[in-house]
C-alpha cells in the first residue's frame, strides 16, 4: 500500500473540513505560526528530560554539562532567555568552553542580543574579540569541534555582525563558515544575498554558482534537507 493511505487520509479530511470549515481555520493558523512552536515530538522529548536536568544541577553546582543540556532543551523549545540562564551559568564555570559557548552564541542571537551573541561565537572558535583582530583570523586558534559545528558558529556570528552593520566583518564570516563545511548551502546563499545588497553583482553570481554546484554534489537525502536554500538560490 506504501503512502497511498495519505490520498485517502486527504479525501476524508477535505469532507471533514466542508461540514466544519472553523477547522481549516485551526489549520492555516498552526501553519501560519509553525516557525515559532516547538515540534510536538520535540516537545514530549524535552519535557521528560529537562526535570531530571534540573534534578542534576541541584544536586551537583559544578555540573557544566547539565547546565549545557539544558540550555539545549529549552532552544528546542523556543525558550532562548531560559535557556541563556543556564548557559551563562556554564560560561562561569567554563569561560573557554567552546561547545557551552556555541549554544550561548545561538540563545543570544535568537533573543536578539547580537554583540554578544558575536562574542559567543568568537568564543567558540577559539577567538578572543578583546584582541580587535579580524573575525576570519579565528580560525587559526580554533579548539575542537566538529566541522558542522564550526561553521554554524561562524554562520551564526554572520548574522549577528550583519545585524550590526559590520557588513565586512559578516562577508568575512560567512565565506569562514562555507569554507569550513563545504556541503552547507545556506553561507553561500547568504554572502550572495549581502554582496547584492553591496552591488556586487559579480561576487554574487559567484556565490550562487558555488551554491548550485555544492547542491548538484550533494547525495540525495542532503539535498532533501537543504532544497529551501536551493530554491532561495534560484531566486
Amino acid at each position: 500500500m506504501g503512502y497511498y493511505w495519505m490520498y485517502y487520509a486527504a479525501t476524508l479530511l477535505a469532507a471533514y473540513a466542508v461540514h466544519n470549515p472553523w477547522a481549516c481555520g485551526v489549520v492555516v493558523l498552526f501553519f501560519a505560526v509553525r516557525r515559532w512552536l516547538p515540534d510536538p515530538v520535540v516537545l514530549m522529548r524535552t519535557l521528560s528530560r529537562i526535570g531530571a536536568l534540573k534534578t542534576q544541577v541541584r544536586l551537583n553546582p559544578a555540573n557544566i554539562i547539565a547546565r549545557r543540556d539544558l540550555g539545549r532543551a529549552y532552544l528546542d523549545l523556543r525558550r532562548p532567555g531560559a535557556a541563556l540562564e543556564y548557559l551563562s551559568q556554564a560560561t562561569e564555570l567554563a569561560p573557554r568552553d567552546a561547545d557551552v559557548a556555541y549554544w550561548r552564541g545561538v540563545a543570544l542571537l535568537r533573543a536578539g542580543d547580537d554583540a554578544a551573541a558575536v562574542r559567543a561565537f568568537a568564543t567558540a572558535v577559539g577567538f578572543d574579540p578583546d584582541e580587535g583582530e579580524p573575525f576570519s583570523d579565528a580560525s587559526k586558534r580554533g579548539k575542537a569541534m566538529s566541522v558542522q559545528r564550526h561553521a554554524d558558529a561562524y554562520l551564526g556570528a554572520a548574522i549577528a555582525l550583519e545585524r550590526l552593520g559590520k557588513v565586512d566583518q559578516a562577508e568575512e564570516a560567512l565565506m569562514m563558515s562555507a569554507s569550513s563545511n563545504s556541503s552547507n548551502l545556506e553561507p553561500l546563499v547568504r554572502l550572495a544575498q549581502l554582496r547584492r545588497r553591496r552591488k556586487d553583482e559579480r561576487g554574487a553570481d559567484k556565490a550562487l554558482a558555488d551554491a548550485r554546484e555544492t547542491y548538484a554534489a550533494l547525495p540525495p537525502f542532503m539535498r532533501r534537507k537543504q532544497l529551501g536554500w536551493r530554491i532561495r538560490a534560484m531566486f
